[in-house]
């Protein structure tokens, strides 16, 4: 079995979205100005025994411009930079692997960074949490275009015909695979998170939180990012989580921490086994 990290380019936004209340005004600091940050967009590629198993998909390829997908405002708010050989479908083409090989894409949830290319994958089974499914059909419905679910992907995708399986908050984890795990999170950053579990024979086990765990300051500070839905449910899946870390033995990879992704091995050139 082997693990592939993809760079699926960056993002650049407040770094308050990222680490809530971590630069404010102070008494001393009356002007204190936010700043920026920037951050990887990470997709996971786990070929086994059963076949290609894909956890997240990055944004759109077009997704930033004057006729881009995302709003002006929000483009302007989420920052995009990457250009075609950061789109999830030149990953794996230089792989020797086509979209159309693909059975198995997990959506750790459905805002723009992780579920931007669910119609390049026709013949996928796309395995999502409920009610972030629901949150993403609402957001549709309503044509809530300032989101982090994007409206005009949802409105491609939603034409064609998925194959989609739920999992609900009281299904608990669900093994895809013997070494393959999805950790039903539930609500937290989002209306349903599902992490992953990977547990290699070399490289021993490793949970990829996608943003249950934005950056190493939620996770050894446990200061809850700025973009959440559920406080209380961020905590309690971040506990989980580190319960597992030490159960497992198992290395956290959290879902935008630039200086540890700047560590792992990237594909195509290095994989995990």
């Amino acid at each position: 079995m082997r693990l592939y990290v993809f760079d699926l380019g960056s993002l650049t936004s407040d770094r308050n979205l990222m680490v809530s209340m971590s630069h404010i005004a102070k008494i001393d600091d009356p002007e204190c100005c936010n700043s920026l940050m920037e951050f990887p967009v990470p997709g996971f590629l786990i070929e086994t025994e059963m076949g290609y198993i894909l956890y997240d998909t990055g944004c759109h390829p077009d997704c930033m411009g004057e006729n881009g997908r995302w709003p002006e405002a929000f483009q302007k708010q989420v920052y995009y930079r990457g250009d075609e050989s950061n789109w999830i479908v030149t990953k794996l083409k230089q792989l020797g692997i086509k979209p159309e090989e693909i059975k198995t894409v997990v959506l750790s949830h459905m805002h723009n960074d992780h579920a931007g290319c669910i119609e390049y994958f026709p013949n996928a089974q796309f395995i999502v949490h409920r009610d972030e499914f629901d949150a993403c059909i609402r957001c549709y419905a309503t044509h809530r275009y300032m989101d982090s679910y994007i409206w005009k992907d949802t409105d491609v995708w939603i034409r064609q015909r998925h194959d989609w399986k739920f999992l609900e908050n009281e299904d608990g984890d669900y093994e895809l695979c013997p070494g393959v795990t999805i950790l039903n999170l539930g609500a937290g950053h989002a209306r349903g998170v599902l992490g992953l579990l990977v547990e290699l024979e070399e490289t021993g086990a490793v949970i990829v939180t996608s943003d249950a765990v934005y950056c190493s300051d939620n996770y050894e500070y446990e200061q809850a990012p700025g973009v959440i839905y559920d406080t209380l449910g961020w905590k309690r899946s971040l506990q989980r989580i580190k319960y597992i870390a030490k159960k497992k033995n198992a290395q956290v990879w959290f879902g935008h921490d630039r200086r540890q992704f700047d560590q792992l091995k990237l594909a195509p050139e290095f994989f995990y086994e």
